[in-house]
């Protein structure tokens, strides 16, 4: 009979709750995290970064400060709504550079990441619509259709999450012609401070044949910033 009622619940679960209860759990308001970067192409070569990651404001704001390697020490990129406005600092020329909102699907210092999967899933909902497919074992599948008006690089995107904690485990990005481009594996989920955190994640680049492996070094969500802290001058720090 308890089997009965889970189940008989868990298929009364519509597409929008699960989304809710998924962007609650993996969208905290604040964080701040130190993450290692391997991006290996598709001639095996690899490149590695290391960087500080800023994100207030459930994801709508985010910094990004490189420290590793020397070459990009002291860059810094800030994502503001969402990454609907974005700038670029170099350390070397002390210079800012503000980028078109149309480059918010381009690759992020050559990763298989967009500055656009560096946002929060906060907006989802008001942005995709979203529409339940079939469980699959113990995880739900959403399936996400930006709105007309949306600005994204994507034209679909397919969310198995787990009905545990609501946490997604794999995300599968389809382009503009439905062409599976890019998955996103989410692994090594720890509770942190109470929020259940992917120590690791790996975007794979089906067209490319690419591969982008970010690991989390240190986090913390008990934290706080100033009023301006996610402005130009914060850039230069």
């Amino acid at each position: 009979m308890l089997l009965l009622l889970t189940t008989g619940f868990s298929q009364e679960l519509s597409a929008s709750t699960i989304l809710d209860s998924m962007t609650l759990a993996m969208t905290p308001v604040n964080a701040q995290s130190t993450i290692r970067q391997i991006i290996t192409t598709s001639r095996g070569n690899e490149r590695e970064f290391e960087y500080e990651m800023f994100s207030g404001n459930k994801g709508k704001n985010v910094l990004l400060r490189y420290t590793q390697p020397n070459i990009v020490r002291g860059n810094a990129i800030l994502l503001k709504n969402h990454s609907d406005d974005i700038w670029v600092y170099f350390q070397r020329t002390r210079r800012i550079r503000k980028l078109a909102t149309s480059s918010k699907n381009q690759k992020v210092e050559g990763s298989d990441f967009a500055y656009e999967d560096f946002s929060g899933g906060d907006t989802w909902k008001a942005e995709y619509n979203v529409s339940r497919m079939d469980d699959l074992d113990d995880l739900y599948v959403l399936a996400l259709i930006p709105k007309p008006a949306v600005s994204t690089g994507y034209g679909k995107m397919v969310l198995f999450v787990r009905n545990s904690d609501y946490y997604p485990t794999i995300i599968k990005y389809f382009d503009k012609n439905m062409v599976h481009e890019k998955t996103l594996k989410i692994e090594d989920i720890r509770d942190i401070e109470g929020y259940p955190t992917a120590m690791k994640m790996t975007m794979l680049n089906h067209l490319e044949d690419s591969t982008t492996r970010m690991e989390i070094i240190s986090i913390t969500y008990h934290v706080t910033f100033p009023e301006d802290f996610f402005t130009e001058r914060y850039m230069r720090q």
